[in-house]
């Protein structure tokens, strides 16, 4: 059975790529239509258009990310497939309201979707699919799914859909009994220059403080995020605004960073 590593460009996964090696490692891109938000760097643009096989303009991530994708790519010795789906743009347009942790659909077509695509065109088997899940989350491994419906073909004018059973979940780390304080050992002795905080920055699972402190740190991508709650779509979070998570007192000894806490398999730090 073939091997797949799903990569998030946070430590805990990154940890799993170097010391669990497979047969493909795979990246899933969250993109957005901001230019405002675009990298400075033409090359890294130019790099990342060429990795997803398309326009890129700008992500929800952190452009940490990017690069840390490039380097870990070189410390592997093994090429990272990128892989992108619909620009979160046009998925909050399609879903009709924004997704939150009651409508996750998100995750499905910009983490899942795009990569099943990938498995489809160019594996179709079933594999064995290496998660980032830690012995000290063990109960996001109960949560994970096996199967997903995807196109698979055209009926005249309409996709033809599937529901198919196309990889079955491994979890080295679990396994191991790796937990977070070993991840970080590791990430310290090396020279790979880790996001302060994976995935997508306004992410509705990360708490209040997280999204302020994302606030300071990513003005333009946070604002794409509040900027999305002023279409009248609804909301990201159930409990205020993100307009106002930006008037939330500060907190100085919060220690920032740690992930979504996301149980959809591929949104994991």
């Amino acid at each position: 059975m073939k091997t797949i590593n799903s990569l998030s460009g946070g430590k805990t996964s990154s940890y799993m790529a170097i010391h669990y090696p497979a047969k493909y490692n795979i990246f899933a891109l969250v993109t957005i239509d901001e230019p405002k938000a675009a990298p400075k760097d033409k090359k890294l643009i130019e790099y990342v258009s060429n990795k997803i096989g398309k326009e890129f303009i700008a992500t929800a991530e952190d452009d940490a990310t990017l690069y840390l994708m490039m380097e870990l790519e070189q410390m592997l010795g093994n090429q990272i497939i990128w892989v992108a789906g619909e620009s979160f743009d046009n998925v909050c347009k399609k879903g009709g309201f924004l997704p939150s942790k009651l409508r996750r659909y998100c995750t499905t077509e910009m983490k899942i979707r795009p990569i099943w695509d990938w498995w489809y065109k160019h594996i179709r088997e079933k594999v064995k699919m290496g998660i980032g899940f830690r012995y000290d989350e063990i109960e996001r491994a109960n949560k994970f799914s096996t199967t997903f419906k995807g196109i698979v073909g055209k009926r005249k004018t309409q996709n033809k859909w599937e529901q198919i059973e196309w990889r079955e979940g491994y979890f080295p780390l679990i396994e191991d009994k790796i937990i977070h304080p070993t991840i970080i050992k590791w990430a310290n002795s090396t020279n790979l220059k880790f996001p302060l905080d994976s995935n997508c920055i306004g992410c509705f699972h990360k708490r209040p403080q997280q999204l302020q402190k994302n606030w300071y740190q990513h003005p333009i991508k946070y604002q794409w995020f509040a900027n999305m709650e002023k279409k009248g779509k609804g909301t990201w979070k159930e409990d205020d605004t993100y307009e106002n998570y930006k008037k939330y007192p500060h907190q100085l000894d919060f220690i920032f960073g740690g992930g979504s806490g996301c149980d959809a398999g591929f949104c994991t730090d």
